[in-house]
């Protein structure tokens, strides 16, 4: 083999009008073929945009919302193709936006990513540790914000009310007065658990004595 083969063979070959300081052997070739630079770069697609400041991440929903446009809930943990960019600070932390289309599909029109797309803006806040949606959907816990909308009692979605801090300190504390003003639901509940419990030893008790 001579020594120009096995150069192309380790990938060691550097064509000769090739300058390392003006860019890569990738971006020569993609200028040689009049490609866009963005196919030169190794994360070729997601990197578009990279002149504008975006960079094509996958982003993580950190917690639930519901989109303003189709009104779906999106859950916590929903993976989404989003642009990312730098839009502020907080003194020297950078405050990171993320953009995405909501995902969501029903079957219906107004989830036609062709025909009506919407888009979720994410963004870190380092004063609070926290993200806070930007535009485009709401939070769960925040749905009392959304133009019309109901939010349902304790009552209605079966939950206990939260109670007072010093009703809670007290159940803390005692915890016979706790299970005094128990809700009947919860007090029924605990009954079936502990009769099925009981019933799982009983029966592993009597195999145990068959064998």
């Amino acid at each position: 083999m001579s020594s120009l083969k096995a150069a192309r063979a380790d990938n060691f070959y550097h064509p000769p009008d090739w300058d390392p300081r003006r860019g890569s052997r990738a971006e020569l070739a993609a200028a040689r073929l009049g490609e866009p630079a963005w196919k030169a770069h190794p994360l070729r697609e997601r990197a578009k945009k990279l002149g504008e400041g975006i960079l094509v991440v996958r982003f993580e929903m950190p917690f639930d919302v519901r989109c303003s446009g189709c009104g779906n809930r999106i859950a916590k943990g929903v993976r989404f193709n989003a642009e990312k960019k730098c839009v502020g600070k907080y003194l020297s932390t950078k405050v990171w936006s993320f953009r995405m289309m909501c995902a969501a599909e029903d079957g219906t029109s107004r989830t036609d990513r062709t025909r009506n797309a919407h888009y979720i803006e994410v963004r870190t806040d380092p004063k609070a540790a926290d993200y806070v949606v930007a535009e485009g959907a709401v939070r769960v816990g925040d749905l009392d914000k959304l133009p019309g909308a109901k939010v349902p009692s304790a009552e209605e979605l079966g939950v206990e009310e939260l109670a007072d801090p010093k009703d809670r300190e007290r159940r803390a504390a005692d915890p016979f007065y706790g299970l005094e003003h128990a809700p009947a639901a919860r007090r029924s509940v605990e009954r079936a658990r502990a009769e099925r419990v009981s019933a799982l030893e009983d029966a592993r008790a009597s195999a145990l004595f068959r064998d």
